[in-house]
């Protein structure tokens, strides 16, 4: 090829990439622009301690500091090492590389001897098992696993949440595979640690993720990333009968778009509260009744403000406690697919959101606690 000739070839090239580049842009943005609900958040944690272009921040828990709710922390999974403790400004206090942890939930009041404690759990990818961990009084971990808990389940550990049963006051961690594959695993105890045994394992069709229990309603959802959001019973004898929620799709609805991925429960008194769902292909959150029938209510997206939004959330929580005079009313957690500092890439991180900024959105407001 002449120079000449090269010169061009490297320029139709560069202005194709260009031009799709920019149809992908626009294709963003317009999706972004079908939710007219904006809100802003508080503060951000820290930055995960990998590359800026890593796929890194997965999902984050929040744990209730019964005594002091104003040192209550947020635990966040990082897919290429391990756990991270932030306290309520986002602020990272303890980092635990434990691992490839990928989703992340926790219970409290677990009782272990002669002790009653708190309890968070995470999937773990570098040995497909569940790591167990103590939460401490200033929010530190230990790890209390009598043995490693290995899944038996064909894909790699993915997805994964708690759930207390209000029948028998007993602990169960789910944890599930890209393969769509569902274990149910008891926590019991040993010599003054924790073990597991699986007591149930079910599978759908396609990749699943995100899941949460709702533990006063005996309910588990779990979000298949490409059909919906089914409910399930989630005691262990539940067996494998499950509902799709109307509206939870991209099928039935013109504000979801592929991948369904983080699930969490804003509580209220009385069985009522809200079910949110994160809707990455257009970087949004759609909410629902917690109640059955589960009535979609509207989505809402975080944009820029005091800190940069959120795109691409794969998992989230959600409290509807009172923390403090920032979170009077509850906190929302959301995982940023791409993290800006002004114009420049950082690495992943966490959001925090006041949840009556999100209540306000909709018309009629949503309950606050």
């Amino acid at each position: 090829m002449k120079k000449r000739d090269w010169y061009m070839f490297i320029f139709l090239l560069s202005f194709v990439g260009y031009a799709a580049c920019k149809r992908m842009s626009e294709g963003s943005k317009k999706e972004s622009e079908e939710i007219k609900l904006t809100t802003t958040a508080k503060y951000e944690t820290e930055p995960m301690p990998q590359k800026y272009n890593d796929d890194a921040a997965d999902d984050p828990a929040i744990w209730i500091n019964a005594r002091k709710p104003e040192e209550s922390r947020i635990i966040g999974t990082d897919k290429m090492g391990g756990l991270a403790v932030y306290n309520l400004t986002g602020k990272q206090l303890f980092y635990y590389a434990d691992g490839k942890m990928n989703n992340v939930d926790l219970r409290c009041g677990f009782v272990l001897g002669e002790d009653t404690i708190d309890v968070v759990c995470a999937s773990n990818r570098s040995n497909q098992c569940i790591s167990i961990y103590k939460i401490n009084t200033d929010g530190s971990l230990t790890n209390i696993a009598a043995r490693t808990v290995v899944s038996q389940m064909q894909g790699d550990v993915y997805g994964f949440c708690m759930y207390k049963s209000p029948v028998t006051g007993k602990c169960f961690a789910f944890v599930n595979s890209k393969n769509g594959e569902v274990e149910q695993w008891e926590l019991t105890t040993a010599n003054s640690l924790i073990d597991a045994r699986l007591v149930r394992s079910f599978k759908l069709g396609t990749q699943v993720e995100g899941m949460v229990a709702d533990d006063e309603n005996q309910t588990l959802f779990i979000g298949e990333e490409v059909n919906g959001i089914w409910k399930f019973n989630a005691e262990p004898g539940g067996g494998e009968e499950h509902t799709l929620l109307e509206k939870s799709s991209e099928t039935d609805n013109e504000n979801i778009k592929f991948d369904i991925e983080g699930l969490a429960i804003y509580y209220l008194p009385d069985g009522n509260g809200y079910l949110m769902a994160s809707s990455q292909g257009n970087y949004s959150y759609a909410i629902y009744e917690r109640k059955a029938p589960h009535n979609y209510l509207g989505s809402f997206r975080i944009a820029d403000g005091l800190v940069d939004g959120a795109e691409e959330t794969d998992g989230l929580d959600i409290c509807s406690v009172a923390l403090n005079n920032d979170f009077k009313h509850g906190l929302m957690v959301v995982q940023d697919g791409y993290n800006y500092d002004k114009k420049y890439a950082k690495p992943q991180n966490f959001k925090l959101v006041c949840w009556e900024d999100i209540a306000t959105l909709f018309n009629p407001s949503l309950q606050v606690n």
